[in-house]
């Protein structure tokens, strides 16, 4: 089987733990971009400063930072191909589809139907039931459940440890906060809290 070659963009602790799940795959990561330039190494990577289109134009390319905004504004400017990472744990049904540059960490759920969409972050131990759709630079943080049918916009933090309810719509670039549990539909652009959740901004 053929070593795929990946660049990550980035290089706090959301990269590292990235790295351990693509060194444990034995896949092989040939540097890491990251404008800063504050790092040399990262885990015996090497830190190779700002994004450079012809830095091993070959490998695939993984944009391992953990805001939702930040990640999209950079895909937008990437000519690398994106790769999708998947931790050996998961469990992911083989209808679901998963989009371009997202990463599915240790011991997530992802049950038949579901749609993950592209630079979206489905994070450990995280419960995706059947026929959810998640929109494009999500995040589902560690421990989150989401029951069958709920849509995800955009750009939303699903924060840890919370619980949505079936049959549910969460607008785009909206906050949960951690623990919440959502039992009605969240519109565009605010964080909600508590259980059961409620707008606290807009």
């Amino acid at each position: 089987m053929e070593k795929i070659k990946y660049l990550l963009i980035g290089a706090g602790g959301h990269a590292r733990v990235i790295l351990s799940i693509i060194e444990k795959s034995r896949q092989k990561v040939l540097g890491i971009f990251d404008k800063e330039g504050s790092k040399k190494n990262l885990d015996n990577i090497p830190v190779i400063g700002d994004y450079d289109k012809n830095v091993f134009s070959e490998a695939k390319v993984i944009i391992a930072i953990g805001d939702n905004f930040a990640r999209k504004k950079i895909a937008s400017n990437i000519y690398h191909k994106f790769g999708v990472i998947i931790e050996k744990s998961a469990c992911i049904d083989n209808l679901t589809k998963i989009g371009l540059g997202s990463v599915i960490f240790h011991k997530s759920l992802i049950q038949r139907g579901s749609i993950i969409g592209k630079h979206c972050i489905i994070n450990s131990n995280s419960s995706i039931d059947h026929d959810c759709i998640i929109e494009d630079f999500v995040h589902i943080a560690p421990g989150v459940v989401l029951c069958g049918n709920v849509n995800v916009g955009s750009c939303t933090l699903i924060g840890a440890g919370s619980t949505i309810i079936q049959n549910i719509n969460i607008g785009k670039n909206v906050i949960v906060a951690a623990g919440s549990v959502v039992v009605s539909d969240i519109p565009d652009g605010v964080k909600v809290m508590g259980v059961p959740a409620k707008i606290v901004t807009k």
